[in-house]
């Protein structure tokens, strides 16, 4: 197997590693909304989700490098040697990051560390979108036309993201005012306008995704 083929399989499975498990969670967040289930039974679930959304947090920071490497591999990047090395580094490190709020949620430096991580994800974001733009343009380092509309997609997806912890600030409050003093009206209210709520991003994420592996795959 070649090296490029290599990163076609990598891309492939990071694919199919963010769609696979996204789909996954918004099944089951359903189930947090039940009433009639226990509370107890409905933070088990919420544990679960958020197990499961490890996997598409990685897999959104790995497209970057493997994407960027799988685009010069194919000589429609500009991007190599150094400077394709600088994007593994950072994305590495990004990547650290996030696995480090994951796991340290709680952490002192947690609540700084969510606006480092939000810069980057913001930063990331203009940086993308106005490279790819530039490039329709004609003034931009990439010649095709399908690439610069699939780093648009990524983009569209990593803002999407940033929208859903937004929806989400009231559902960690929620979910534990129901797992300490039970079900109320305004805990149900609560667990469900902050999650229905990320339902269009959700859906705009899956979007980009197929809209990103159809670019990919036809080049047109």
């Amino acid at each position: 197997m070649t090296w490029h083929g290599v990163l076609v399989f990598a891309h492939v499975l990071l694919l199919v590693y963010w769609l696979g498990t996204d789909l996954g969670v918004f099944y089951s967040a359903r189930y947090v909304l039940q009433p009639n289930l226990p509370p107890a039974t409905r933070g088990t679930i919420a544990r679960i989700l958020l197990a499961l959304d490890l996997s598409p947090r990685i897999c959104l920071v790995l497209m970057l490098p493997v994407g960027m490497s799988l685009a010069a591999s194919m000589g429609v990047s500009p991007v190599t040697g150094g400077w394709l090395a600088a994007v593994w580094i950072a994305s590495l490190v990004w990547l650290t990051l996030v696995v480090t709020l994951y796991r340290g949620e709680h952490l002192p430096a947690a609540a700084v560390l969510r606006q480092v991580d939000l810069a980057v994800r913001v930063l990331l974001v203009a940086t993308l979108l106005g490279t790819a733009i530039a490039s329709l343009a004609g003034a931009g380092p990439f010649a095709t036309t399908w690439l610069p509309w699939k780093i648009i997609a990524y983009a569209i997806a990593i803002a999407c993201g940033v929208a859903i912890r937004v929806v989400l600030r009231p559902f960690g409050p929620a979910l534990a005012a129901l797992l300490s003093d039970g079900s109320t009206p305004e805990v149900e209210a609560a667990l469900a306008r902050s999650l229905r709520g990320t339902y269009p991003f959700v859906l705009t994420i899956w979007a980009m995704l197929l809209i990103a592996a159809f670019l990919g795959a036809v080049q047109p």
